[in-house]
């Protein structure tokens, strides 16, 4: 089989937005969505069981659509598609309204918020039929395609995402520190070099009260 097939269908790409259990907003990018039916308005989403904000669309029940457009930032893919809500503040690294209590991206095509009737759970994902509660159009651009995204978008917002977390990589650091007085080692020499007699310059305590921590 070739499963490149299924890049040809034309289901769309959308920000899926919510609340964690802990009330901090969540979200993630999905790409099986579609209406099912229009008495009432239904749509169904499909989700990975593994997914964190996943998780959090089920325990509330509700959930947001935000309708990606070609003029999509790639950014935008990359925030919500490659880290998890469960650490990551994604909302906070975009512009986005609250209707509701639900977030949803300003730079989308369209909205929709929608609560969830029923679901089928399967081994790798669970599929979701919401009624759409209510709906708008903002603006008149062509929604971003699956297919697009694979062709246009896919290589730009992968080679965004590994810089982040090469940035991400050199932030991260690890340092000695006096857990006396907190004093923070950042001298030339490597710490375990340190003479064994050396001592903190604020507090006076020995290299045995500094310990190692990330930051």
């Amino acid at each position: 089989m070739d499963k490149n097939a299924l890049k040809s269908l034309t289901h769309g790409m959308y920000v899926i937005g919510s609340h964690s259990t802990d009330g901090r907003l969540c979200g993630l990018v999905a790409d099986a969505l579609m209406q099912v039916a229009t008495s009432p308005e239904l749509i169904a989403l499909s989700l990975m069981n593994t997914g964190y904000t996943k998780s959090q669309i089920e325990s509330l029940n509700r959930f947001s659509v935000s309708v990606l457009g070609e003029d999509i930032n790639p950014f935008v893919i990359a925030n919500f598609g490659f880290q998890s809500s469960k650490n990551t503040d994604k909302w906070s690294k975009v512009d986005y309204e609250l209707k509701n209590d639900l977030p949803y991206l300003s730079q989308a095509v369209a909205f929709l918020e929608a609560s969830i009737i029923g679901k089928q759970v399967f081994d790798s994902h669970t599929l979701f039929i919401a009624e759409v509660k209510d709906a708008w159009f903002k603006k008149d651009i062509k929604p971003l395609t699956y297919g697009e995204y694979h062709t246009k978008l896919k290589s730009v917002v992968l080679n965004m995402f590994q810089k982040n977390k090469e940035v991400q990589k050199m932030a991260e650091k690890e340092v000695w520190v006096c857990v006396v007085c907190g004093y923070i080692y950042d001298g030339d020499v490597p710490f375990e070099e340190l003479p064994e007699n050396w001592t903190c310059p604020l507090c006076g305590v020995g290299k045995d009260m500094f310990e190692k921590r990330s930051v």
